[in-house]
């Protein structure tokens, strides 16, 4: 031998060396996306909880801080309920919330519950901005369907507050402290509702008299809540056997006091497999 390389010795070591050269780029690309996917898995997913609350906070104060401009501007008392001008001022109080808070419909939670109560919320500004259209055609039907809005919407900011540390500025503290009065209210007439519809399930009547087609019925009620009624008002439904209401009757008591007993009695011609008695009005 020579000691000289030959044309083909040389063509070999280069491809030796191209072929090297590519696995030392496939193992970098390999050890870059391992990198990169353990990079991914340590970040940590970003959660709306805290910034929720807070801008919660912020939409409640501007829409109270509108509501207050308002309030002092001249003639605001001669301001006609029914008019195109409330409304107008309506959906600005109801957007100023909205602006703020309705993209946190579709943002993530840690807190399934909080979660929950943000979309609950949103979804009841929205259904107030549906209500708005009454105002100016029949004002009685939008109050009718305002009150359990601002029931509910009570009832979320009182959570917001008790249980997420939810604050506002030491200004708007006698607002917010009518949303939770409001709030606790509420529980109060539900849980008396829950009292009269236990005390009212149960109730057999039974004829006490029949003439001819008219029959008269009587059921002795006991008054098992915590409630004094002066005034206590039922409809007392009359249902066939698929449970469809043949006939309302009516009747109604006074000095209803707790532990007291009364006699409900209705009269009807009417054929009726069972009954369903509701409260009507009580006080």
């Amino acid at each position: 031998m020579n000691g000289k390389i030959t044309f083909e010795e040389e063509m070999k070591d280069m491809k030796k060396t191209n072929v090297f050269l590519g696995l030392l780029f496939v193992l970098i690309l390999l050890v870059g996306c391992g990198n990169q996917e353990i990079k991914e898995e340590e970040k940590e997913p970003q959660y709306a909880d805290k910034v929720f609350i807070e801008d919660m906070s912020k939409g409640l104060q501007a829409r109270w801080d509108l509501n207050s401009k308002d309030e002092q501007k001249e003639g605001y008392d001669e301001i006609p309920a029914q008019s195109d001008e409330n409304k107008k001022m309506m959906l600005s109080y109801i957007n100023a919330e909205l602006d703020i808070i309705g993209k946190y419909k579709d943002e993530k939670f840690e807190d399934s519950k909080l979660q929950e109560l943000a979309i609950k919320y949103i979804n009841l500004l929205n259904q107030h901005k549906e209500a708005c259209d009454y105002i100016t055609v029949d004002y009685e039907k939008y109050d009718e369907e305002f009150q359990p809005i601002y029931n509910e919407r009570s009832n979320v900011i009182k959570t917001m507050v008790e249980d997420y540390g939810m604050k506002v500025e030491e200004k708007h503290q006698g607002t917010l402290d009518d949303f939770l009065t409001n709030s606790k209210l509420v529980s109060e007439q539900k849980a008396k509702e829950e009292e009269i519809d236990k005390m009212l399930s149960n109730i057999q009547f039974k004829e006490t008299e029949r003439s001819d087609e008219w029959g008269t019925y009587q059921a002795v009620v006991e008054n098992t809540t915590d409630i004094d009624f002066k005034t206590f008002n039922v409809n007392i439904n009359l249902l066939d056997k698929d449970g469809v209401i043949v006939e309302t009757a009516y009747d109604n008591v006074s000095a209803f006091s707790k532990g007291a007993k009364v006699r409900f009695e209705f009269t009807t011609d009417k054929k009726f497999d069972s009954t369903q008695v509701i409260a009507d009005w009580w006080e």
